[in-house]
């Protein structure tokens, strides 16, 4: 499954009539981590008036998604940051935008609009994505076939050496886009001795 979402994670901030909004996001895999990222943000900014919240996960074969006012008026802060993770594509992530009332209430336009611009800005500011799923494969070969596996990779770009171990022989192991596996594969299968898969992740080569 591919899908887009954050690199690393990071903090914006943003005011308005002295309402200071501060957004975090972060790359979570499961409800746990998400609910994880709001209770450390949340006890971070645990004078904040508001820690509000949304996030948009993939777990158990189906996509979860939840999010939270935090007792600003509702439909006003956790709605509207959802929209942003909706309007961008996401998935596998958290936003949580805190509040700092600064003493001029901002109506019901202005909530929505600010915890949007916050949620949006936050995003804009991360690094997208896309996650693939990636596969790990350990291999055997002389030399001569390693430095054909080298420039193959360099022309490929689409498989990238993770370690490897000079001896008699070489010793190395790769990750593969599953995209591209079965292209790879096909053209060193004849260059390699030894290949065998070693497991599998999710990456962005």
């Amino acid at each position: 499954m591919n899908y887009k979402s954050i690199k690393d994670p990071i903090e914006i901030t943003y005011t308005v009539e002295r309402s200071k909004f501060i957004g975090n996001i972060a790359k979570t895999n499961s409800v746990d981590e998400a609910q994880k990222f709001i209770k450390q943000i949340s006890q971070m900014y645990n004078n904040a008036t508001h820690n509000c919240w949304a996030y948009k996960v993939h777990e158990g074969g189906r996509e979860i998604a939840n999010y939270s006012d935090n007792n600003e008026p509702s439909g006003t802060a956790g709605k509207p940051i959802y929209g942003v993770i909706e309007k961008f594509g996401l998935l596998n992530v958290t936003i949580v935008v805190t509040r700092y009332f600064g003493g001029v209430k901002l109506g019901i336009r202005g909530l929505i609009d600010a915890y949007s611009k916050t949620a949006e800005d936050v995003v804009k500011s991360s690094k997208v994505v896309t996650y693939e799923k990636v596969f790990i494969y350990e291999a055997k070969c002389d030399y001569s076939n390693f430095s054909f596996i080298q420039n193959l990779m360099q022309k490929q770009n689409n498989f990238k050496i993770i370690k490897q171990n000079f001896s008699d022989e070489v010793y190395f192991i790769f990750e593969v886009l599953e995209d591209n596996k079965e292209d790879v594969l096909s053209l060193i299968k004849n260059k390699v001795y030894k290949l065998n898969l070693v497991g599998n992740s999710e990456g962005t080569l």
